[in-house]
């Protein structure tokens, strides 16, 4: 009698088990900037251009299993960024941008942290342009995820509101 085998038995055997792909069990991508003198911290997809100020970050958590070797983020933006800084000539920091100054590709080994999760953010600077942007993720060469936001100027960002004072009794300090 002729009994077929479980083909993962099969792969185990022969020591061909195929690579698993990371796979997302959660993102975020947040706005981080200081507004009246408190640190916020939000979940969302507008960008107020507010140089040496508003970030944006993003953060992806994998499921358990092997760590991935390599992960790639790449940054497209509307139109060409005129300069990008250090990031355009300095080889050492992993980042290629493109000959037309609208992409900037990061390649990094992912550091996760005790759950599962790596992040990186990019601030906002002088010269940056308004209008959609976006973010791609991939470890491993395996797509994960890809944020699209954009980038207002301040006047058109719709602001947090701010907390007022609770109203005071006239009398608590003497000012009438």
């Amino acid at each position: 009698m002729h009994r077929k085998l479980p083909i993962l038995v099969v792969l185990l055997v022969s020591g061909s088990v195929p690579a698993l792909a990371a796979e997302m069990v959660d993102s975020v991508f947040q706005v981080t900037f200081r507004y009246a003198g408190e640190d916020e911290v939000l979940n969302d997809t507008v960008v107020p251009l507010l140089a040496g100020n508003a970030c944006y970050n993003w953060y992806v958590r994998l499921a358990e299993g092997p760590a991935p070797k390599t992960a790639t983020e790449i940054l497209s933006l509307p139109v060409p960024l005129e300069d990008w800084g250090t990031l355009a000539t300095d080889p050492d920091d992993g980042i290629d941008v493109s000959a037309d100054g609208k992409v900037a590709t990061r390649t990094f080994t992912p550091e996760l942290d005790g759950e599962g999760w790596f992040s990186h953010s990019w601030c906002v600077a002088p010269g940056d342009p308004v209008g959609a942007h976006s973010i791609a993720i991939a470890v491993d060469g395996d797509k994960l995820v890809t944020y699209d936001f954009q980038v207002v100027l301040p006047e058109d960002y719709y602001w947090p509101s701010i907390a007022q004072p609770e109203p005071r009794e006239r009398s608590v300090d003497h000012s009438w």
